[in-house]
C-alpha cells in the first residue's frame, strides 16, 4: 500500500519549496537521488500531485533537511523552519 505525504499536494508547491530551500533542480535531484529531469517533470504538474510514494515522502524529508516545511492547509504552501535559538 502506497503511503502519500499529506503535505505535498502540487507541483507548484514543490517548485516554491525547492526555490525557498535555495536548491536548483539539479541539486534537489542529487539530494533525492534522481535525475534533474524527474524534478522538472514533477514541477510541471502545476496543480496536481507531483509524484507518488515513495518519492513524495523523500521530497518532504529533503526539503526539511534544507529548512523548508510543506503544508497543505489552508492552501498548499511552504515555509521556512523556525530556528531554535540557544540560550
Amino acid at each position: 500500500m502506497a503511503i502519500y505525504s499529506k503535505n505535498l499536494v502540487t507541483g507548484r508547491q514543490l517548485r516554491a519549496a525547492r526555490v525557498m530551500a535555495g536548491l536548483t533542480q539539479r541539486t534537489f535531484g542529487a539530494a533525492m537521488g534522481v535525475d534533474e529531469r524527474a524534478v522538472r517533470f514533477w514541477e510541471r504538474k502545476h496543480d496536481q500531485r507531483p509524484t507518488g510514494s515513495p518519492n513524495d515522502k523523500r521530497i518532504e524529508q529533503v526539503l526539511l533537511q534544507h529548512g523548508v516545511i510543506l503544508f497543505a492547509d489552508p492552501t498548499p504552501g511552504a515555509r521556512l523552519q523556525e530556528k531554535i535559538s540557544g540560550g
